[in-house]
């Protein structure tokens, strides 16, 4: 494979998951990348959530871009703002919700992985 450029404005936009109607621009996905199984921006408008839910093999690693919200993994929440960064191992139960007057912006990878640990919060 060589390398690859995109436009934001030139790839896929498709939903996040069923019934949030949170949509995500989809930059890189399954199969391009060995082990990546997506590279996605995801826009969520004021008080939109991506609800709890786990992944047996997956990590995924965030950067919000913009905005503001609440990260809750296992049950423990964060406030998610610019330049705060985390990623989720497999097995974490975990949320993401944008504040009800804000918009959220939060760029992501998910892997394949088997490895299990926690995660960490860096802003």
């Amino acid at each position: 494979m060589t390398m690859q450029i995109h436009s934001l404005h030139d790839v896929p936009t498709v939903a996040l998951g069923p019934g949030t109607g949170i949509q995500k621009h989809m930059l890189v996905g399954a199969g391009a990348v060995p082990h990546v199984l997506q590279f996605v921006r995801a826009d969520f408008q004021p008080g939109q959530v991506a609800p709890a839910h786990a992944h047996a093999d997956m990590t995924e690693l965030f950067y919000i871009e913009a905005g503001a919200g609440t990260l809750t993994v296992d049950g423990v929440s964060h406030p998610l703002q610019p330049g705060v960064s985390f990623w989720i191992e497999p097995g974490e139960m975990h949320e993401i919700a944008s504040s009800a007057d804000t918009s959220l912006v939060v760029i992501y990878v998910s892997v394949h992985s088997q490895n299990n640990q926690a995660h960490e919060i860096r802003s």
